[in-house]
């Protein structure tokens, strides 16, 4: 309890130094950066987009739902520790997503483009819209939780995947699309939502037992 409680008030400690002191002088330096950097982070940053993740998952969770029903013997129960994987993979990023969206809408915080034009700067909560909708990053939280969810399925892989993740996430800044703080509150949501979700796959028998990973860790 003392390291969780450590934890939030570090990452509430983080949030505010970035709010108050790095995300607007942030902004105005990565609105004078190179368009050749800002036209390559525009294409990278749709790796991002939860719809070019859930759609595969869910389409292969159908694919293995039809063939596990038709399966028998241990063929069957291979497809079904498939099918927890795939599940869990899908609902780690839709469920943080699904919080992520809720945030946003709670919070209303201005896009850094509306500070850069018209500097505006205060949070208009239950401002629906996209310019309304910077914090935290959807973008940043689907990446995290798409590395996270599969580095514990394959945990040899964990660091690798999270690396990728938070370079691509970064992508969201040298668009102009959020601050600093937004990606590190999107990053953190996928992360509080990620372990709890794995924790109850294991409790139901739909992934591993003790950690989840459908090959272990060296």
């Amino acid at each position: 309890m003392k390291r969780a409680i450590l934890i939030v008030v570090g990452f509430l400690a983080l949030e505010a130094v970035l709010m108050l002191w790095v995300d607007r002088p942030f902004a105005l330096w990565a609105a004078q950066l190179p368009h050749w950097v800002t036209a390559v982070s525009h294409h990278l940053t749709r790796v991002g987009d939860s719809l070019y993740s859930l759609v595969p998952l869910g389409l292969a969770a159908l694919a293995l739902t039809t063939a596990r029903a038709q399966a028998e013997g241990t063929q069957r129960e291979r497809l079904g520790r498939w099918l927890g994987a795939v599940a869990f993979v899908f609902l780690a990023v839709a469920l943080s997503g699904l919080a992520v969206d809720a945030v946003k809408a709670v919070v209303g915080r201005p896009r850094p483009i509306l500070f850069l034009s018209e500097g505006a700067i205060w949070p208009q909560p239950f401002h629906m819209g996209f310019r309304y909708y910077s914090f935290p990053s959807g973008h940043a939280d689907t990446l995290v939780a798409l590395a996270l969810s599969i580095g514990i399925l394959w945990p040899q892989h964990r660091r690798a995947l999270v690396g990728l993740a938070l370079a691509l996430a970064t992508t969201r800044l040298w668009v102009g699309a959020h601050y600093p703080s937004d990606v590190v509150a999107g990053a953190a949501v996928a992360v509080l939502t990620t372990r709890p979700l794995r924790d109850l796959f294991i409790r139901r028998g739909w992934l591993p037992a003790p950690n989840g990973a459908m090959v272990p860790g060296r």
